[in-house]
């Protein structure tokens, strides 16, 4: 097939989007040839298709523009430029969320309270928030529009946030949104939780035992069992052989570069604490003590929960306090994540920067 036969194709499926009497077995058979035609064209003339289908994201069918957002995000994929379609989908993502959002919230207000505590474990929430959306569906038609495209319009938004870091930190400001929704709608879960993803994000590591420590930056970490895993295999070793502390197959699912995930099952070398857990001593609390769990950074959170000190996130390493395990995984199939060590510390810069931590926590 040739560019022009791709560049037909493009157009037969901009006509059945836009055509408000096309049927869905016709929109499929539109896509079909167009992905046939694009598998032959090459990448150039798929991106620039991918680039002419993104304008039509505005259309005032929000299910058809999530159709097309579909089509092209099957083709990101597969190695097409992300960037392509990532400035239409985003401005169209944007009032999508935010009218599916308005809709939650009105949901909520409007669901009864439980009238005792009986009512509340036998009542489902997810079934009592449903019947009160469609309850509402009747007088919010362009928030339950944008609910239902919803339903599609996100599987392509992560396909965009994961293969471009530009695209993702431009978006960042619809996780509010999406918040808001996460609790209710699919989309709102995972969108929420790509678009807490940041790029070169800065950090240091310290292990106060061995006054050992590096400055870096993280992209493309989603939780704290990836950033976890990351530190175990970019943290400096000891000795002369200086095993690995996960293996390579391991620390490639994390980056991104190996499957999704294995049977490989992980171990914490470490309990990662903030950097309020340090004493005035520069040392970490005895692991006997009742609070010693105030400032663990837990494996179920995020890069973001973690406090900051001069700029950066601060994760200091401790001795296990029981053994924990997870299995060898990363949450978006398509984001590769990295830790960049930018400098190994010295005794000395190790030490003077758990002074600053003593003194900030004291002043």
């Amino acid at each position: 097939m040739t560019t022009a036969e791709l560049t037909a194709a493009t157009d037969a499926l901009i006509a059945v989007a836009q055509d408000p009497d096309s049927e869905e077995a016709a929109g499929q058979e539109a896509a079909r040839a167009f992905i046939e035609a694009a598998r032959h064209a090459g990448v150039d003339a798929s991106n620039a298709a991918i680039l002419r289908l993104s304008r039509h994201f505005d259309i005032e069918h929000g299910g058809r523009a999530a159709f097309l957002a579909l089509v092209c995000g099957a083709l990101v994929e597969q190695g097409c430029d992300p960037d392509a379609m990532a400035a239409p989908m985003t401005r169209r993502l944007e009032s999508l969320l935010k009218s599916a959002a308005d809709l939650a919230d009105a949901c909520r207000e409007r669901m009864p309270e439980p009238d005792n505590e009986s009512d509340e474990e036998e009542t489902d929430p997810q079934e009592v928030f449903e019947k009160t959306r469609e309850e509402l569906s009747a007088t919010m038609q362009k928030e339950a529009a944008a609910w239902d495209a919803l339903e599609t319009f996100w599987r392509p938004a992560i396909a965009v946030y994961s293969k471009s870091d530009e695209a993702r930190d431009a978006a960042r400001p619809l996780r509010a949104d999406a918040l808001r929704l996460a609790d209710w709608h699919e989309a709102g879960h995972w969108l929420q939780q790509i678009l807490a993803v940041r790029t070169n994000e800065p950090i240091l590591v310290i292990e106060p035992e061995t006054q050992k420590g590096i400055l870096g930056s993280i992209t493309g970490v989603v939780d704290n069992f990836q950033l976890n895993t990351l530190i175990m295999d970019a943290f400096p070793r000891s000795g002369l052989l200086k095993l690995r502390r996960v293996p390579k197959r391991v620390a490639d699912i994390a980056r991104g570069d190996g499957p999704q995930q294995s049977n490989d099952t992980v171990q914490a070398v470490w309990n990662l604490y903030t950097w309020e857990a340090i004493d005035g001593q520069g040392r970490l609390p005895d692991l006997q003590d009742d609070n010693v769990s105030q400032h663990w950074i837990w494996n179920e959170g995020i890069p973001d929960d973690i406090p900051c000190l001069d700029g950066r996130r601060v994760i200091l390493l401790g001795p296990p306090s029981y053994p924990r395990f997870w299995q060898a995984q990363r949450m978006f199939a398509h984001l590769r994540a990295r830790l960049d060590v930018e400098h190994v510390m010295s005794k000395e810069e190790v030490a003077d920067w758990l002074k600053v931590m003593a003194t900030a926590k004291t002043g």
